[in-house]
């Protein structure tokens, strides 16, 4: 049988089905790992508005008619990884900024306040999905046409409230609105109140509660280029009470009001009105008169209402009206003057009465002004005169704490004309020596008080400039002390104390101390008759006979009538410079009593001593305020020991000089 040697086709077709299927199996599992490398891409873009509220999550963004949360608020940061290309390079960089303005929260991104810098592409990972996000952030001008919709809504509490969508209108292509309540859409909450969404982007509150105050979003799509994107806009919504309490006039406080007659005046009245929902405020002034009919009142021309909104939180207006009266005449102070405010809850008024103001002199008014202007001139030009004396002056009395421990090289500088030498006191009966100022000085303020002095005979070196060599020491010292007289006035000696004023008014630190002294009388009788002393009226001062107070014959004179014995005062010349070779008047006197004050204006003195020369300006400007100390020969064994006080000489000296260190503060 010939069939018997054919195969039967059974086996060899169910062989080649299981050999197909296992191939497709092992394919299918190779691509489905192949794939399983590279997640799934998805790319979707938003468009947000400058200084709006913005946020977006890790997932596709919601579709229309799905009732889905804005994004998921119980996921945690984790789940969704940021990050947001910079620039062309597509290299990722942290984004989120330390002060709040973007954060994550759940899956999603928060922007509080979204600006053009924050446009860019933005990248998110989660699971086995990588999306990506172009955001676009636009200005409100961009859009082309008026955008009437504010993005801040304020709705009054128990009321009914509407939500726009803002710029809704300007959208050509778009689809229906979905509104979100945070992150709940406003579907999810239709369950438990009213709410709807009214000619397709209102959304309408049919009560409303504090918890609506917060934050909206609305969202409508279009696609572009294959992109689909997403425009979200938010509503900032606050919610008040509306008001029930009547306006509160605030201005006039009182019932009186001064004005001038023939002149025009303004009354204005400022009320303050609570928040309502239907905000018409009405602020009118009235005048009732004995001219009315009867006194009736009547409405005056007003200017147009000014409303101030104080704080949307206060819930609080003002508003202010004006009316105008062009000339004061006596009828105005007969009336009366009305301020009448009004609003749905009720009204408020407050009345009050013109009363003529004291008559101003217009003489007065020019006079005040003219006199102040010139007080004010006068002190300009004062100051400016004597602006030298009141700088010694603030120099001189300005407390300063000075101590010997400063960056000062030596504590005071003694300027002095060197005397003859010391001479025998005469006509006093008393053998003493007594001794020059500049002698005790250097003894007392360097050997008992422990002050370093600069001398210029004993410090000054050779061979320098006298001029910068005097300024320089001045400089370094905390006190210049200037011994005056007659013969110091008209020396060289001057500059020393020019110098010293001079740096007076640079060097805060530097104080003057000016001592006057009186030369001692050598008249055997000091009330003697003869004004002038054989001592200066002898051309030869070291003649013997000029101290001897009865001359001999043999001594001779170019003048015998100045050297008479005769002691009758006819024979004596009355002028003092037709018998002395020096113009200066005899210190004998002009030499003050001993009972003059120890410190003394040096000007007082100077009025009695006229020097050879004129003194400098400078120097004549400052002697007028400078204090002085005046020194008497009395005060030589007076000087401050541990048992003895000392003459008020020694003790003003010994407080004018700089505090030794740890001790008090200058005067």
């Amino acid at each position: 049988m010939k069939w018997c040697g054919v195969m039967h086709p059974g086996p060899s077709l169910a062989l080649a089905i299981i050999a197909c299927f296992l191939q497709r199996y092992f394919c299918e599992s190779r691509w489905d790992k192949e794939e399983g490398l590279k997640p799934r891409s998805e790319t979707y873009g938003y468009k947000a508005f400058s200084g709006e509220g913005f946020v977006m999550q890790c997932n596709k963004p919601q579709s229309t008619g799905l009732c889905e949360r804005l994004y998921n608020i119980t996921a945690s940061s984790e789940e969704a990884d940021w990050s947001r290309a910079e620039g062309e390079t597509n290299r990722d960089r942290d984004f989120l900024r330390d002060d709040g303005a973007v954060t994550g929260r759940g899956n999603a991104l928060w922007f509080s306040t979204v600006t053009a810098k924050d446009s860019g592409k933005y990248t998110c990972h989660t699971g086995g999905m990588v999306i990506h996000f172009y955001v676009e952030v636009l200005e409100r001008a961009s859009l082309g046409c008026r955008d009437t919709e504010e993005d801040r809504v304020t709705l009054v509490l128990g009321k009914g409230g509407r939500i726009p969508c803002p710029g809704i209108k300007c959208q050509t292509q778009r689809s229906e609105v979905t509104w979100y309540k945070d992150a709940r859409p406003v579907c999810e909450i239709q369950e438990k109140r009213t709410i709807s969404v009214v000619d397709r982007y209102t959304l309408l509150l049919g009560t409303v509660y504090v918890s609506d105050a917060t934050l909206y979003f609305c969202d409508y799509t279009y696609e572009d280029n294959g992109i689909p994107w997403t425009v979200r806009r938010s509503v900032n919504v606050s919610v008040i009470p509306d008001t029930t309490d009547p306006p509160q006039i605030t201005y006039p406080h009182g019932n009186k009001e001064g004005v001038e007659l023939g002149e025009p005046h303004n009354l204005s009245c400022q009320v303050q009105f609570g928040f309502q929902r239907t905000f018409d405020p009405v602020v009118q002034w009235w005048i009732s008169s004995h001219s009315n009919h009867e006194g009736m009142m009547k409405l005056m021309e007003m200017e147009a209402q000014q409303v101030r909104e104080r704080s949307i939180e206060e819930f609080e207006f003002t508003v202010t009206r004006t009316a105008q009266i062009p000339e004061v005449t006596q009828l105005h102070l007969d009336s009366t003057f009305t301020c009448l405010a009004q609003n749905s809850v009720g009204n408020s008024s407050v009345t009050i009465r013109l009363i003529r103001k004291s008559a101003v002199s217009r003489v007065l008014v020019i006079v005040c002004p003219v006199v102040s202007l010139l007080f004010v001139a006068g002190l300009g030009i004062t100051v400016h005169v004597y602006w030298l004396e009141i700088s010694i002056l603030y120099r001189i009395y300005l407390p300063y704490k000075q101590t010997t421990t400063d960056d000062k090289e030596y504590d005071a500088f003694v300027s002095y004309v060197p005397s003859s030498s010391s001479e025998e006191a005469g006509g006093r009966g008393r053998g003493v020596r007594e001794e020059p100022l500049e002698v005790l000085l250097p003894r007392v303020l360097e050997g008992q008080w422990g002050y370093r002095l600069f001398l210029l005979e004993r410090d000054l070196l050779p061979g320098g400039a006298y001029a910068e060599d005097v300024v320089c020491a001045i400089r370094s010292s905390r006190r210049l002390v200037c011994v005056l007289s007659p013969d110091y006035l008209a020396s060289t000696c001057l500059f020393e104390l020019e110098t010293g004023i001079r740096a007076l008014q640079q060097d805060p630190h530097l104080r003057l101390i000016l001592i006057w002294t009186s030369p001692n009388p050598t008249s055997p009788n000091p009330s003697s008759p003869n004004p002038s002393s054989p001592s200066t009226t002898s051309p030869n001062p070291s003649s013997p006979s000029t101290t001897s107070p009865n001359p001999s014959p043999s001594t001779t004179s170019p003048n015998p009538s100045t050297t008479s014995p005769n002691p009758n005062p006819s024979t004596t010349s009355p002028n003092p410079s037709t018998t002395s070779p020096n113009p200066s008047p005899s210190p004998s006197t002009t030499s003050p009593t001993s009972s003059r004050p120890l410190s003394l204006p040096l000007s007082h003195t100077l009025g009695l001593v006229a020097p050879a020369s004129p003194l400098p300006p400078l120097v004549r400007r400052a002697i007028r305020v400078l204090p002085a100390l005046h020194w008497t020969p009395q005060d030589q064994g007076r000087m401050i020991t541990s048992s003895n006080s000392g003459s008020r000489f020694w003790r003003s000296l010994h407080k004018a000089m700089p505090a030794q260190s740890g001790t008090g503060t200058d005067t």
